[in-house]
């Protein structure tokens, strides 16, 4: 006895919310400096993947 699978395929919809690139201003949280390297760090940016990058910089810019 064999059971029957239908292939479903995603449906992707955009979002109907209307983005005024006027209006959109980026936040810096944090600035860092070393060598000839600067990184900004800007608010809203996942923390753990921004601590990571500036280990890096820090580690590697010397």
């Amino acid at each position: 006895m064999e059971g029957k699978h239908d292939i479903v395929s995603p449906i992707f919809k955009p979002k109907n919310s209307v983005v005024n690139k006027d209006e959109f201003i980026p936040r810096p949280a944090a600035k860092l400096q070393v060598d000839n390297i600067e990184l900004t760090i800007f608010k809203g940016a996942n923390l753990s993947l921004a601590t990571d990058i500036a280990k890096v910089v820090i580690r590697y810019a010397h």
